[in-house]
């Protein structure tokens, strides 16, 4: 999927699909572990996974409010300013659960096998 996700260039329909993609890794690897008993190495991989998927949210994010000049264009200045203001906040607590896992994962680390 991030190869595919490289390659996504303007086409917002690849994009689009890309997240969904994702989403539905994200949504299968929840039930994987609803419905197993996860060991500790799964567990911190699941902790050390969600980390990566924070941060690239964020970044994904942070990514999206450099353009919405495109949609205050297309949406007036107002719907502009809102969905910034709506991202910057969304920005802030994605970093924000980041740094939280910073402790565990270093608990983590400390587990061998883990």
């Amino acid at each position: 999927m991030l190869d595919r996700a490289q390659g996504l260039g303007d086409d917002p329909g690849a994009l689009r699909g890309a997240l969904t993609e994702a989403e539905g890794l994200l949504a299968g690897a929840v039930s994987s572990l609803r419905s197993a008993q996860p060991d500790a190495a799964e567990l911190s991989a699941a902790v050390n996974g969600t980390h990566q998927v924070v941060t690239t949210l964020a970044d994904l994010v942070n990514t999206v409010i450099d353009h919405v000049p495109t949609l205050a264009e297309a949406h007036g200045p107002e719907v502009g300013r809102e969905v910034a203001a709506d991202l910057r906040a969304l920005h802030g607590c994605l970093t924000s659960g980041a740094l939280l896992l910073s402790p565990a994962l270093d608990d983590l680390g400390e587990i061998p096998g883990s």
